[in-house]
């Protein structure tokens, strides 16, 4: 019981907008006070999504990278990263090479004090 209830701490819903999402590996959720970071992999995506989320009131920071690139990184390639703020769920979209054949994303978050957030990375 207490592994089901754990696993569903750590659930993060896809983002709002959009058609059907893919989450690309486990959510990841912070100790109290800590911060996330994580690295996720996506191939032949159309769309990318942050989505980062919190219970405090306190402000979420969240920091996202992405380098999307089209056959290798000899070819297309594009990278970008922003630095968002918000409460309770913060949600990004990344820019996506058109084409891209697989795209590297990177988030690290926290709410500072004592929050914990919990955070995953979405495709289509």
């Amino acid at each position: 019981m207490i592994v089901l209830l754990s696993a569903l701490a750590l659930t993060v819903s896809p983002p709002p907008s959009g058609g059907p999402w893919h989450q690309l590996g486990a959510a990841v959720k912070s100790k109290p006070g800590k911060q996330v970071h994580f690295f996720r992999t996506a191939t032949s995506p159309k769309s990318l999504a942050v989505v980062v989320r919190s219970s405090t009131a306190r402000p979420i920071k969240v920091y996202w990278w992405t380098y999307c690139e089209f056959e290798s990184d000899d070819a297309t390639f594009e990278e970008h990263h922003q630095t968002l703020t918000g409460t309770h769920t913060v949600v990004a979209y990344p820019p996506v090479l058109s084409g891209a054949t697989l795209c590297y994303v990177s988030v690290n978050a926290g709410a500072g004090g004592l929050a914990s957030v919990a955070a995953a990375s979405f495709d289509q």
